[in-house]
């Protein structure tokens, strides 16, 4: 073999080799983890399948729809996730303060450069008479923005939302405009009340 041929050929080793170290580089798959789960069970070591399907399930939550569920009135603001003193009835008093509790799912969680990691949600806010006419809009009324050690799989979302002016007495409707801003997903729910003397 000539040199030009032996350089040609090492040349190619040592791409090939180069290109064999990247591959664990590559980001891991939710099918990756739970084949990886799947053997952990295999071999009865639990707490590392648990280990392994909490990340398959951030990157399937990542690829679903954004939700905001639980959506309810609450007697004061929430004290964490699914802590919260559920209001029996959507009936309110004139100038009475509203309450409003949510549970975000799917939302996305970024890993920042100093390996953190942020959830970043925020949250548009309407009251809309029976007919969905626009009675009051904010945009960016409220926002969740949260930098952990940990990828926090379950966050809450409450909005206090005062009667500087007392409502007219009368049904209505909140309507919430949830958003992701780091992945650009949005949802959006609507929950009924009635404002009484």
């Amino acid at each position: 073999m000539g040199i030009t041929k032996k350089i040609i050929f090492t040349g190619l080793i040592l791409v090939l080799l180069a290109s064999c170290s990247v591959i664990p580089l590559f980001a891991k798959e939710e099918k990756d983890y739970i084949n990886q789960a799947i053997k952990y069970l295999d071999e009865n070591k639990y707490n590392k399948a648990v280990g392994e399907l909490e990340e398959a399930l951030i990157l399937v939550k990542s690829k679903a729809s954004l939700e905001f569920a639980n959506v309810l009135f609450s007697k004061e603001e929430g004290f964490g996730y699914g802590l919260y003193n559920a209001r029996e009835n959507a009936v309110f008093a004139q100038g009475e303060t509203f309450f409003i509790y949510g549970e975000p799912k799917n939302y996305h969680i970024k890993e920042n450069e100093k390996n953190l990691y942020e959830i970043y949600l925020k949250e548009d806010i309407y009251i809309l008479d029976m007919n969905n006419n626009v009675l009051f809009g904010q945009v960016d009324f409220g926002e969740l923005h949260i930098t952990s050690h940990r990828k926090n799989s379950e966050v809450m979302l409450t909005s206090t939302i005062e009667q500087i002016e007392p409502f007219p007495v009368g049904n209505y409707k909140f309507r919430l405009v949830l958003k992701d801003v780091f992945s650009q997903k949005t949802t959006e729910t609507i929950i009924e009340f009635s404002v009484v003397e």
